[in-house]
């Protein structure tokens, strides 16, 4: 059984989903240390214009699961009004809206990590993606790095765990082998898109769903 693990990112670009894709179970790690200035708060969409989460009393010592996003100061009316500025003539918008803006940018008391990964499980389910969804503060490992993610691997059942390209400088295949995990990395591939690096959130305004879907199976293990 093939395992993935990632921290909550705030709506990632699409090889963020294609690791999903690739796996039997995904593990949100939302147990680790809240990192400030990351993807967890931020991303990219069109014209290079910039999205955040806003948060209270963020801190680094503290874990994604202590920290709560702070809707004041009419903050999802002022995204709304953004993504309505740039992206009300797309094809997509309204459904997009309906389908994953609407049901997450609620006003409640909800952690940084519940609040990404909703919108990453809704985009998800949005683009057929049935993997399975679970989060590492469930008594899954108090260890860190590489090996928090054997014991996390082996506690689920796997036997595969499948890491994002970037991991190669950090994890070693041999010392997954000596603990009977096979480490796999997910590499993209030419994606038919102008920039697959931005937030996937202007691939859902912009492209057909099809194709969107398409591109995410555009993606080989190594």
């Amino acid at each position: 059984m093939k395992i993935g693990i990632m921290q909550p990112y705030f709506l990632p670009y699409i090889g963020y989903f294609q690791l999903i894709d690739s796996v039997d179970v995904y593990v949100n790690l939302d147990h680790v240390s809240f990192m400030k200035r990351s993807y967890m708060t931020r991303n990219v969409i069109k014209n290079n214009i910039k999205i955040n989460v806003n948060l209270h009393s963020a801190s680094q010592n503290k874990s994604c699961r202590e920290i709560y996003v702070n809707f004041e100061n009419n903050y999802i009316d002022k995204f709304k009004k953004t993504l309505s500025q740039i992206y009300s003539k797309s094809i997509n918008y309204d459904l997009i809206n309906d389908e994953i803006i609407n049901p997450c940018f609620i006003n409640k008391e909800i952690t940084i990590s519940d609040f990404n990964f909703n919108l990453v499980r809704k985009i998800s389910e949005y683009l057929l993606i049935d993997t399975k969804f679970i989060d590492s503060s469930f008594g899954l490992t108090d260890k860190k790095k590489g090996d928090g993610l054997i014991e996390i691997t082996r506690v689920l059942g796997g036997d595969i765990y499948i890491n994002a390209i970037g991991g190669q400088d950090l994890y070693q295949k041999e010392y997954f082998k000596d603990h009977y995990i096979e480490l796999q990395f997910i590499k993209m591939g030419d994606i038919g898109f102008d920039n697959p690096y931005i937030s996937i959130l202007d691939l859902l305004y912009t492209k057909p769903k099809e194709e969107i879907i398409k591109e995410i199976k555009n993606y080989k293990l190594i």
